[in-house]
């Protein structure tokens, strides 16, 4: 159990791009969509997604290593995935901070295993892998889903499955993700090039989000003036653009 202050992350500073601070050796960073089309926005996305990853993500690549994904809980899995992360895989997200040379040892003061660097004095512990996930979870828009499964039957149907999956993902050419939506929203705005590139990616996200409550808004409001739309069926918050965006 942890306390939810901890986890909170700042809207405002968010939106804006701030390195997230967690302490003086660890701050999450934000690129912008320049730096992920410099970096390699397939490699990207891998990077943010093994970082994040819990164990209902890789159901039948732990099966294979023996290991039941609901016997291990996601820091145990994150523990597994960092020797596999150096510097330069990082260093957009994480900057200097090197996972591949965190090594797990017992913290003698509650009993719990941390990742340490003891050259560095880098520690990452439960707490502190929370708020990395938890804040790159929130830049990108990704749900944490957690699958269990009712009985063991249940359990190989899930593993085949995710093992399928994988066959079919791994013979698909890559299609990128971000330039649809960079083309939408530099049309549609009226932004140049430039503009989005400069954009960080919690910003980039949030204006698609905004600009379909705009547009639905807007829709709606049409709507009501011409007669075609029963205003009684419609909720008021959803005629507000400004409202807060739902991205929970």
């Amino acid at each position: 159990w942890m306390s939810m202050d901890l986890l909170e992350i700042d809207s405002l500073g968010l939106y804006f791009g701030d390195p997230y601070v967690i302490n003086e050796n660890i701050s999450v960073l934000q690129p912008t969509i320049g730096d992920i089309a410099q970096y390699g926005e397939r490699k990207y996305f891998s990077v943010v997604h093994t970082i994040t990853a819990i164990p209902s993500d890789m159901k039948s690549q732990l099966w294979d290593l023996g290991i039941d994904w609901e016997e291990i809980s996601d820091f145990e899995l994150f523990m597994m995935l960092a020797p596999t992360l150096d510097v330069e895989t990082t260093r957009i997200i994480l900057g200097d901070v090197d996972l591949s040379k965190l090594k797990p040892y017992k913290n003698n003061q509650n009993n719990q295993i941390v990742l340490a660097d003891r050259e560095t004095g880098l520690v990452i512990d439960m707490l502190i892998y929370e708020r990395i996930v938890n804040y790159l979870r929130k830049v990108h828009g990704l749900k944490k889903k957690v699958e269990h499964a009712g009985n063991k039957y249940t359990k190989r149907v899930l593993i085949d499955e995710d093992r399928k999956q994988i066959e079919i993902n791994k013979n698909k050419p890559y299609k990128s993700f971000l330039t649809p939506l960079v083309s939408s929203v530099k049309c549609r705005m009226g932004y140049t090039k430039d503009y989005v590139r400069n954009m960080q990616v919690y910003e980039f996200f949030d204006d698609i989000a905004r600009l379909n409550v705009i547009n639905n808004s807007d829709a709606l409001l049409r709507g009501m003036y011409s007669g075609m739309i029963d205003t009684k069926k419609i909720k008021k918050s959803e005629l507000n653009w400004m409202r807060e965006l739902d991205k929970d």
